[in-house]
């Protein structure tokens, strides 16, 4: 539980970082912390051997790199729609991230894995990844340009077509009669008082 809840914080914090910077800092340390403290209760209090300091300090870094290769691919996809540019860099390189944290963990066999044909394949991956969501990200980006334009000069249009339809019928409904040119029978002009 503070594996995924540290994750999720990175994830929110990484991707909404611009808006504003000091405060998803904080959410940033806070969800790097509750993941640290998930690495110390799984690996150190819950596990049957306690790792020797060099492996313990190589875990607990690692594990951190973990957190934010998690958080990016997790923030990355979750608001794509919202930061298309951000997190199309972002989500492929929190898959490398993530798999080179995954597997430097593991102190058996750590560089066998590292480098291999998965690893080929998630490096493949990434790059795709990367490919793709850059081509989504320039339409996404201008479609969302586009409507914004539309939203906006529609909606005063429409707001000043009402009025100027008001503003001309009271006009029409209130204004005098005028009067005759000629002048009546007993010989006035005809006006309104």
């Amino acid at each position: 539980m503070l594996y995924f809840m540290g994750a999720a914080l990175i994830a929110g914090a990484v991707v909404h970082y611009p808006i504003d910077p000091s405060l998803y800092t904080i959410i940033c340390v806070v969800g790097a912390f509750v993941f640290l403290l998930g690495t110390i209760v799984n690996e150190f209090v819950l596990a049957d051997e306690r790792p020797a300091l060099s492996q313990a300090v190589s875990l607990v870094a690692f594990s951190l790199l973990l957190s934010f290769g998690v958080g990016l691919v997790g923030g990355g996809i979750q608001h794509f729609e919202q930061f298309p540019e951000r997190s199309a860099w972002m989500t492929p390189i929190g898959l490398l991230m993530s798999y080179v944290a995954f597997v430097a963990k593991d102190s058996k066999g750590r560089w066998r894995h590292l480098v291999s044909p998965f690893a080929a394949g998630v490096v493949v991956l990434s790059a795709l990844t990367w490919l793709g969501m850059n081509a989504l990200a320039g339409t996404i980006s201008s479609d969302g340009h586009s409507h914004d334009h539309g939203s906006t000069t529609q909606t005063p249009a429409e707001q000043d077509q009402p009025s100027a339809e008001q503003d001309q019928t009271p006009v029409e409904q209130d204004r005098p009669a005028e009067a005759p040119a000629e002048p009546a029978e007993d010989g006035h002009t005809s006006h309104s008082h």
